[in-house]
């Protein structure tokens, strides 16, 4: 007890001799220095973190890791209760990012900054980033004592945030974001190193950032080299083949297949042109076509505008490449043609036949709109420049096949006069319309197709009302008239290609009608039915009040499977038929239920 007294007496002694010394106190100076262990500490921790955050920073290449990671550790050391992280927009309006939030249990869960909210800051976008742009940082201990507007006062209040720290993160000089410390339930007086630790885990954030964005342009890069490489070696084999051959037949497929291959693109094309059309006419004679898009062989295209407005711009070796044919300015007589063959976007390369504008290399995306890269540009420029000798060399081909082309065209020739013969053969030489032949195939094929997707086929069959009574009254070329009339009235109704109508015998007319059910078909035949009625084609009958010549009509309808058979359809139809005759004439009457209908 002794000694303690006398330990206070000596240190009240030192205090006062170090008061008369003007010196600080044996007190103050103890109280200094655990101030400064705890700073140490403190300090000592925050490296500890800061050293751990850098490690996993250089050890991670993703941003969602390395943002996670430091978010969390920040908001441990710190002892705050949210870490945000908030990303600028080029309007330097912009958003906070979930993916990078950290929160303590018990907030984690309260008003949260929600994925993407965006949180505009006018003052931030009208002064291109303020007080960030100059790497400041903004300390809030408590937002009610300092001085914020009321609007912002009430977005704070909105997420309980009565305490924050800001650090600006830049990526290089570019400002890209806002590192934020949150307290929630209390103010917090935020001392000299928690701001600087903050403003070092957003430098850190910003390297981070930065190697991301070179690793991902050094892949890009990789990537655009890989498939330069691909595309030269492409090229070397084209050309070794160009300059190998003659056959321009053999040059024109293997072409398309590889440039489409290597492009990735929807449809590459050869177009030729007519040289007699003076650009305004051609057809494609090659192509590479995805199995999603049709095919433009063969067709043959006329555009009076190519030929005024583009044709001497190709001939001096312009290049066309649309990203978007409906954002390119073209006139709507061009944009109806790449309409026609589904063309979003293209490039178009000339080829040229000496001096002669030959015809096209064509690369189509029918998918969408494309940004066509400048390699892919040079890719076909070099490939063109290569066909073109190739065309060049094929004169000498030609000129041995001369014989051998003008025999095809006499094959030709005689394949169209064939193929008119065929088509004379299917008509009836009378009516003009389909013949029995003509009709007992499409009726196979549509049985056949219709049997595979389980649709209905149906079948009206007609015939003229006395029409016996009629030629041995009127004679037979007044016969033969009234059986053209009924053949137009008949073919008029029928609206869809699909339909078929056909003389089937005599004055027996049937109709095959595709894809139709009873319902539809009972519909035709009414409509059938009254426009041979409204000819008021005069007809005096035996034993009846009408003056008027008439049809009976049987309807029949089927879904064609492999248990039945097309010649049932046709039976069907024929016993309707038979039913309203039977009937009085002059009606219809369905083969499914005998349904009757009656104009007498």
């Amino acid at each position: 007890m002794f000694n303690k007294i006398l330990h206070n007496i000596t240190q009240v002694s030192a205090d006062l001799f170090c008061k008369l010394l003007g010196q600080p106190s044996v007190s103050n100076l103890k109280t200094q220095l655990h101030e400064k262990n705890v700073q140490i500490q403190q300090l000592e921790e925050q490296e500890r973190t800061l050293y751990r955050v850098i490690s996993k920073i250089r050890a991670s290449l993703e941003l969602e890791t390395i943002f996670r990671t430091a978010t969390k550790e920040s908001c441990k050391l710190l002892r705050v209760e949210r870490i945000a992280v908030y990303r600028f927009y080029e309007n330097w309006g912009g958003e906070f990012v979930s993916d990078f939030e950290f929160a303590e249990p018990g907030w984690d869960d309260v008003e949260p900054l929600e994925k993407n909210l965006v949180w505009n800051d006018t003052y931030i976008q009208e002064h291109q980033g303020g007080r960030y742009r100059n790497n400041e940082t903004l300390v809030v201990s408590d937002v009610y004592s300092a001085g914020l507007s009321q609007c912002h006062l009430e977005i704070l209040e909105q997420f309980h945030i009565r305490a924050y720290a800001t650090a600006p993160i830049f990526v290089g000089k570019k400002l890209w974001g806002v590192l934020a410390a949150y307290q929630h339930s209390q103010p917090h007086e935020w001392n000299k190193l928690e701001i600087q630790f903050l403003s070092q885990i957003a430098t850190q954030l910003g390297f981070a950032v930065k190697q991301a964005e070179l690793l991902a342009q050094a892949e890009q890069k990789a990537a655009e080299l890989h498939k330069a490489n691909q595309q030269q070696e492409i090229l070397f084999n084209l050309v070794a083949e160009i300059r190998g051959s003659l056959n321009l037949d053999t040059l024109f497929k293997t072409t398309v297949r590889e440039v489409r291959k290597a492009l990735r693109a929807d449809r590459v094309v050869i177009f030729r042109f007519d040289p007699e059309s003076n650009y305004t006419c051609g057809e494609f004679v090659s192509e590479n076509v995805l199995p999603d898009y049709d095919s433009v062989i063969a067709i043959k295209v006329k555009d009076h505008c190519f030929g005024e407005k583009y044709a001497v711009a190709y001939h001096e070796g312009r290049i066309q490449v649309l990203k978007d044919v409906y954002q390119a300015g073209l006139r709507d007589c061009h944009l109806v043609v790449l309409e026609e063959f589904q063309i979003k976007a293209q490039i178009v390369v000339p080829l040229m036949k000496g001096k002669t504008l030959w015809g096209l290399l064509c690369v189509h995306q029918c998918c969408c709109s494309r940004e066509w890269k400048t390699s892919e540009i040079q890719f076909i420029r070099q490939l063109a420049a290569q066909f073109n000798v190739a065309l060049e060399h094929s004169k000498l081909l030609t000129q041995f096949r001369s014989q051998a082309n003008q025999l095809a065209q006499a094959n030709h020739a005689l394949e169209l006069a064939n193929s008119q013969l065929e088509k004379l053969s299917k008509l009836d030489g009378l009516t003009n319309i389909a013949n029995r032949r003509c009709f007992d195939e499409f009726l196979e094929r549509e049985w056949n197709r219709l049997k595979r997707t389980g649709n209905y086929l149906s079948l009206v069959l007609f015939d003229i009302d006395y029409f016996k009574d009629y030629n041995d009254y009127y004679g037979h070329l007044a016969g033969d008239k009234c059986l053209i009339q009924v053949a137009r009235a008949a073919k008029v109704v029928l609206k869809r290609p699909t339909d078929l109508l056909a003389r089937y015998g005599g004055e027996e007319f049937i109709v095959l009608l595709p894809n139709t059910n009873e319902s539809g078909a009972i519909k035709v035949t009414n409509l059938i039915h009254k426009s041979i009625e409204e000819l008021k084609i005069c007809h005096t009958k035996k034993n009846s009040f009408q003056d008027f010549l008439t049809v009976s009509l049987g309807v029949a309808t089927q879904i064609p499977t492999a248990k039945s058979s097309a010649q049932e359809l046709i039976d069907a139809a024929d016993k309707a038929l038979y039913k309203a005759k039977e009937q009085g004439r002059n009606r219809w009457v369905c083969a499914a239920k005998l349904q009757v209908q009656s104009d007498a």
